[in-house]
């Protein structure tokens, strides 16, 4: 996943919204979000390295991940970040025993950010940043550098969220949150190691190309004690080819 915006709202009755689109290769195989067969997790699932990108427990603990570059291309760590979140959420710890747990060998794994939360705290920390902070309630931005670093895309996911929380005059699914395919100015474009044209090409909050985009989009509302989720499979040219909706207490 490369790019989510998060509203955080602890005690109240909504406490968490987040549009999240995960960006990949479309050659990589993935299974759209389903509860594991062989664990108690709902996710999505990178069937070549057997990790997520987002995912729940029925114990109402979530997690969420993007990659960090450089590492875009052609880097190969030790351990799959994407069984980050798997571990996370079978083994059911408290954030915080987690997190120092993952301390002893966070090098194995590629630059990552990772979002864990319980419903009551969220926390966010990453390869670069391994001690975290908690996140007191606001507006987030996170795509592929640390926690609201000021990219063009990831600035419009904020102002687009801020707006739906103002209005909320159409639900968070018809939004237009994450939607622009549009790449940002040359000007604004971020220097991330990457090759100019590959660095314009996922500028866009939405990439669309036959061979690298956003894949899917999932909406998350939490609401009177459960989560409502919808997971959107993208066509190359940024439109739903199919959803699928699940309901979960936390």
């Amino acid at each position: 996943m490369c790019l989510a915006v998060i509203a955080w709202q602890p005690n109240t009755s909504a406490p968490l919204t987040v549009v999240a689109n995960r960006d990949e290769f479309r050659q990589r195989p993935t299974a759209p979000m389903h509860w594991w067969a062989d664990a108690d997790i709902l996710a999505g699932k990178d069937l070549q390295a057997g990790g997520t990108w987002l995912g729940f427990n029925r114990s109402g603990l979530f997690a969420l991940l993007t990659n960090i570059r450089p590492g875009f291309v052609g880097h190969q760590a030790a351990k799959s970040r994407g069984n980050l979140i798997r571990k996370f959420l079978l083994e059911n710890q408290p954030i915080e025993h987690f997190h120092q747990s993952l301390m002893l060998d966070i090098e194995l794994y590629g630059g990552f950010n990772l979002l864990l939360g319980d419903m009551e705290r969220l926390f966010w920390f990453s390869s670069t940043m391994p001690e975290g902070q908690w996140l007191e309630p606001g507006v987030y931005g996170l795509s592929n550098d640390s926690l609201d670093t000021p990219w063009p895309k990831t600035e419009l996911a904020k102002e687009q969220m801020r707006r739906f929380l103002a209005s909320q005059s159409a639900p968070l699914l018809h939004s237009d949150i994450l939607t622009s395919s549009a790449p940002a100015d040359e000007g604004r474009l971020p220097q991330t190691g990457v090759p100019l044209e590959w660095e314009r090409l996922i500028s866009a909050q939405t990439i669309t190309n036959e061979q690298y985009g956003t894949r899917c989009r999932t909406y998350i509302q939490s609401q009177n004690g459960l989560f409502n989720i919808t997971e959107q499979q993208l066509t190359d040219g940024g439109e739903v080819s199919s959803s699928c909706e699940f309901q979960l207490p936390y």
